[in-house]
């Protein structure tokens, strides 16, 4: 069962705060979904890093964007 993770990236970690960016990974485990943000990271965002990782209940509000 495959399940959906929240990812944050950022370029640099410390103070000031950095610009962020959030995207969703879908994976079985939490170290899928890290192994996937990175390579995502590599192709897409050059030299930001991973801040946070977290799963995302499927029984969340879903968000609508229309």
């Amino acid at each position: 069962m495959n399940h959906e993770w929240n990812v944050v990236i950022v370029e640099k970690y410390g103070f000031p705060r950095a610009p962020h960016k959030e995207f969703q990974v879908v994976s079985k485990s939490l170290l899928g979904a890290t192994m996937k943000a990175a390579r995502k990271i590599k192709n897409e965002h050059e030299g930001w890093k991973i801040k946070s990782v977290w799963y995302l209940d499927p029984k969340r509000l879903k968000r609508d964007f229309s």
